[in-house]
């Protein structure tokens, strides 16, 4: 699954292999996260990220890694950290609630940083944005947190001069952590990508009011060309057909309905040839137990040439047992 040469793309790998990686892709590497167990790593040009959720399947770590096919600088603005390789620019936002704040609070904090950092670096289009934060589906104030991180974030976007449609809005993921900060990693580039809509779903930034004050801001899948490969990044995933939950209460249900939206996506990505390429998931599960079945329905789907990472983690809605993420790269664009 990993290439030995320098190319630019995604790798998750194991606590006994990301060193030999590090080693190999020295001065290419864009971002490093990790979950799980947080053990040290050889230095990059951009800090490398814990997340707090563990990981399943008898691992104890997983460390996601960006690199290029093209050398990487280190990017600083205004306390912000990050990475560029002159086509994309990698950065990340933690932040720690404390007494008195909120996370809506947070949100907007973050996010006004994002844009700012950006912004000055001449990399405008956003494409791909993670968020993890702890107490995801808890109430602060009389409101679900992630419905009050929504909030924040629509009122950075306005502030910030980006429109709520697919001009600007990225592909994008929120999921629980255990523990720690608000974190935000993100991908952004000098050239837009093409937004994808899922026609099962209604666009996430067109939720009714019933799912909060803000809609979440997000794409349901973004299609981009960089450094010579053609990539689709598919957002957090689940089973929502229109805007409600299917399947509650059955995580073998929603499996099956989150892998058929994935599916319809992929069906518009122009490269995309299960024959070819490479395809690389996060999976979430609120429930450990799931864990078998779920990996069994994911290999049928996608085979055994798919990398996949399984994380247990609290997802968005509270009604929702599942989620995939993921990352498609080919050579041909």
């Amino acid at each position: 699954m990993q290439s030995t040469g320098n190319q630019f793309g995604l790798a998750y790998l194991d606590a006994s292999e990301v060193g030999i990686y590090l080693d190999n892709h020295s001065g290419h590497v864009l971002s490093v996260i990790s979950f799980g167990r947080a053990i040290a790593l050889p230095e990059t040009a951009s800090a490398p990220l814990w997340i707090d959720i563990p990981v399943l399947g008898g691992k104890d770590s997983s460390f996601e890694v960006w690199s290029s096919d093209a050398p990487v600088a280190a990017c600083e603005y205004q306390g912000m950290r990050g990475s560029s390789d002159d086509k994309v620019l990698f950065g990340s936002v933690s932040l720690e609630q404390h007494a008195g704040d909120t996370l809506e609070k947070l949100a907007a904090q973050a996010y006004m940083q994002i844009f700012g950092f950006i912004d000055h670096f001449g990399y405008r289009n956003l494409l791909r944005v993670w968020h993890y934060f702890p107490h995801i589906n808890d109430d602060e104030n009389g409101l679900e947190r992630y419905r009050g991180f929504n909030v924040g974030r629509h009122a950075s976007f306005v502030a910030n001069g980006r429109s709520i449609g697919e001009e600007d809005v990225p592909a994008a993921s929120a999921l629980g952590s255990n523990s720690g900060s608000l974190v935000i990693y993100f991908m952004a580039s000098r050239l837009p990508g093409k937004a994808v809509e899922n026609p099962r779903q209604v666009s996430a930034y067109h939720y009714p009011q019933t799912f909060g004050p803000s809609s979440p801001i997000f794409v349901r899948a973004m299609s981009a060309s960089l450094g010579g490969q053609y990539c689709f990044f598919i957002s957090g995933t689940a089973s929502i057909v229109g805007y409600e939950t299917l399947h509650q209460g059955d995580t073998e249900k929603q499996v099956a309905e989150t892998l058929l939206n994935i599916r319809t996506l992929l069906q518009q990505a122009p490269h995309y040839d299960p024959a070819q390429g490479r395809m690389l998931l996060k999976v979430y599960l609120r429930h450990i137990e799931d864990l078998p079945m779920v990996r069994e329905k994911v290999q049928a789907e996608f085979g055994t040439a798919c990398r996949a990472v399984y994380l247990h983690s609290n997802i968005c809605r509270s009604d929702l047992l599942v989620e995939i993420e993921g990352a498609y790269f080919n050579d041909a664009s």
